[in-house]
């Protein structure tokens, strides 16, 4: 007779400096998901400790927490987030989700966020706040950010991504054994491309999202933000489609060259001598043989 085991279901908080609230997110996951009530799944919390330096990880013990990974010293949201992917795939889950530790994500929404991989319809879930689950106004320069690397997320990967900053994630254990997060500042736009480019199966759920209360988020304002994440999703980019953009690169200097060699032989201008023509028309070459090589590396990496 075949064995029947329900889902393993890991949720992981990535938390510093969060003794305010680590207590209550905790508390509410065990109590809605540790009732007794039939459901389709089982579930722990653990918690990786980003370096805090006040009573988190002490708070959490308390609480009641699974498990608890401390980081050193505080790395960020994508190096805590890497940890506790890396974590909940070494304890045999068969679906990891990250809440974060502030409480904007009501814990209600696991479960939700959750269903479609259950249904089998989707390997990587990512809640979006901005489907009408926005329980406040947020911030102007937010909204902002958000709707451009949202655009910028669905221009890289054609995904229709409303939310590209969103701290509830759910991910299948296929994934969980493919995944790259490769800088350790922001996590979603990267998980966003890096599940795209290994094609699996990623949708949005709509998810409720409360103001923060208290604490100081991983993410800050003003340019570090940007400067951090557009080079990142830059090589990320670069890394799945390689020849897309060599071949757009290439083309540009080949176009440049031939339209100098247009303008030159109708005798229009003479800005472009023939030397700097044959060289835009060879650098342009050489750029697409390039990205040629690239594509056949990073498809046998795949």
């Amino acid at each position: 007779m075949k064995e029947y085991r329900l889902p393993y279901v890991v949720v992981f908080i990535p938390a510093y400096n969060e003794e305010k609230t680590i207590t209550e997110v905790i508390n509410k996951l065990n109590k809605i998901y540790s009732d007794g009530k039939e459901r389709d799944f089982v579930l722990d919390t653990i918690m990786v400790d980003d370096g805090s330096k006040d009573k988190t990880a002490e708070m959490a013990k308390q609480a009641g927490v699974k498990k608890i990974v401390i980081h050193p010293y505080n790395r960020g949201l994508g190096a805590s987030t890497r940890t506790g992917m890396q974590t909940a795939y070494e304890m045999g889950a068969d679906i990891a989700v990250k809440i974060d530790a502030d409480m904007q994500n009501p814990p209600e929404d696991v479960e939700k966020i959750i269903q479609p991989i259950l249904d089998d319809r989707a390997d990587v879930v990512f809640g979006t706040r901005l489907t009408g689950g926005l329980q406040y106004k947020m911030p102007f320069y937010r909204e902002v950010g958000n709707k451009f690397f949202a655009w910028l997320c669905s221009q890289i990967t054609g995904l229709k991504v409303t939310d590209a900053t969103t701290g509830l994630i759910a991910f299948h254990k296929r994934y969980l054994a493919v995944f790259n997060i490769i800088r350790d500042y922001n996590e979603t736009q990267q998980l966003i491309i890096d599940s795209w480019g290994k094609h699996m199966r990623v949708t949005e759920v709509p998810t409720v999202f409360h103001k923060r209360e208290g604490g100081k988020s991983f993410i800050n304002a003003g340019l570090k933000y940007p400067a951090n994440v557009l080079p990142t999703m830059f090589r990320m980019y670069i890394h799945f489609k390689p020849l897309r953009f060599f071949l757009s690169i290439g083309l540009i200097f080949i176009i440049l060259g031939i339209a100098g060699g247009i303008y030159l032989l109708t005798g229009l201008t003479d800005i472009f001598g023939d030397a700097t023509i044959a060289i835009l028309i060879i650098v342009g070459v050489q750029i697409i043989i390039f990205g040629l090589l690239a594509d056949q590396i990073s498809y046998r990496r795949k």
